[in-house]
């Protein structure tokens, strides 16, 4: 029998109102034969349906196709909340993990399965793609790699923690309170080999290829600064070079600040002349204070930055570690916009420039044409509103997105001792067994 099933006939097929008009008329005293053949309906199932309704006048006048269902609604809802639940806390579930998990819950509740399941240890695949049928909703996507510390660290504890400082400094500071002094900073690699677009070509074809200007490319860092307001500062960016040259900036936003080193990251000494250019355009003083929000990466919080900033009224505060792509403003709404048109401004100069080598020199101009399109007022301000900083909400986050942290969460216990709990496992807490075998309970360290 095919997956998809396509009826080639309307035989058996007769609506429930037609069947009950057919049965009235045989009750008034028509032949079941005469009746079939002004109804137009098949005579042996118009006869089985005459005699069910002598015994029970409201008896089902449609095929039932429920019988044939393995698990009730309530099981298959209960199965698609623990496959979303799973999904939330990074630890989805593959197809043939969702059909395992099937079976054992038909064997735990006792329900009659085809000899097939048994055989496989797992539900059918027909089955499984009927499931998804039923429940369009699921989708089967690839998901991103994260990492277990960015899972784990991501929780409401450290979050708490970030939202309780930011409203103590909003609080002791009253001109924080409009977001024009509330800056978040945050680097992007901007190497010299982009991602390529999508492009057409003949449809069929199993290999399309986009010229790039090397295997690997060369690494300049973009030191980005946005304000909640939506405003943004001139970008820093630092080429691999020993020494820096003015005609390495050619193209970049004016006013933009160079600099240099072997490697092309950013270190204490290079932040140093960050922090200057940011204090220089903020108008940062302790009369006009300013709050800067960054990861605390360790070239950010040298000695030397930490009193600059003291002695200009810059408030620093840093985010939780592993929680920039839930807490930061650039990573939330602004640093994927700006690669993606960083990619196409190279794109666009291979087209014009067929041939030649995409190198560090036009790495800025680049940059500029990105400005021009990813760090948009509107980009800014949606990102700072969604992560809950400006305007302040600390309630943005609900437990769902704290879930893929509760997979290491540890109870704690007063006496210090270890408690063992015997769980009978029946149908009505299948899924809280099965969550509570994905928690991982370690000793604490007290």
């Amino acid at each position: 029998m095919p997956r998809v099933y396509k009826r080639t006939t309307s035989k058996a097929k007769t609506p429930s109102k037609n069947m009950k008009d057919a049965l009235h008329s045989i009750q008034k005293g028509k032949s079941i034969r005469e009746t079939a053949i002004t109804s137009k309906i098949p005579y042996p199932i118009l006869r089985r349906y005459w005699k069910k309704f002598l015994l029970d006048e409201n008896t089902r006048l449609s095929p039932n196709y429920y019988v044939k269902r393995i698990f009730t609604d309530k099981q298959e809802l209960e199965f698609k909340e623990y496959i979303l639940t799973c999904s939330r806390m990074f630890y989805g579930l593959p197809i043939k993990e969702c059909r395992c998990i099937a079976f054992e819950m038909a064997t735990i509740n006792k329900i009659s399965i085809p000899q097939k399941w048994h055989k496989d240890s797992m539900a059918g695949i027909d089955w499984m793609n009927n499931f998804r049928k039923r429940h369009p909703d699921l989708s089967l996507r690839t998901p991103e790699g994260c990492s277990l510390s960015r899972a784990t660290s991501f929780n409401a504890h450290n979050v708490n923690i970030f939202f309780d400082k930011l409203k103590e400094l909003l609080a002791r500071s009253p001109i924080f309170a409009n977001g024009t002094r509330i800056f978040n900073l945050d680097e992007t690699g901007t190497i010299t080999v982009q991602n390529p677009q999508k492009v057409l070509a003949k449809k069929g074809v199993k290999s399309v290829c986009k010229v790039t200007s090397a295997e690997r490319g060369t690494l300049v860092t973009t030191c980005i600064i946005i304000s909640a307001s939506g405003q943004y500062l001139l970008p820093a960016i630092i080429f691999p070079r020993m020494h820096f040259k003015e005609h390495m900036l050619l193209g970049a936003p004016s006013g933009s600040l160079g600099l240099a080193c072997k490697t092309g990251w950013m270190n204490g000494e290079l932040f140093l002349d960050v922090m200057n250019h940011f204090i220089k355009f903020s108008s940062s003083t302790k009369e006009n204070p300013s709050l800067l929000i960054y990861d605390n990466f360790e070239a950010h919080l040298s000695i030397a930055v930490l009193n600059l900033a003291k002695e200009h009224g810059v408030t620093i505060l840093t985010l939780p570690p592993h929680s920039m792509h839930k807490l930061q403003p650039l990573d939330v709404g602004v640093m994927w916009p700006f690669k993606t048109a960083y990619n196409a401004a190279i794109d666009s100069w291979m087209l014009h420039n067929p041939g030649k080598t995409f190198t560090i020199y036009q790495v800025a101009a680049s940059v500029g044409l990105a400005f021009l399109k990813a760090i948009t007022p509107s980009n800014i301000v949606a990102a700072f509103k969604k992560i809950g900083i400006f305007p302040y909400d600390r309630i943005v986050f609900t437990d769902i997105d704290f879930m893929c942290s509760s997979v290491t969460d540890r109870t704690f216990d007063v006496n210090n001792t270890c408690i063992k709990i015997h769980v009978s496992i029946t149908s009505d807490n299948f899924f809280t067994h099965m969550f509570h075998q994905m928690q991982t309970p370690l000793p604490l360290l007290l």
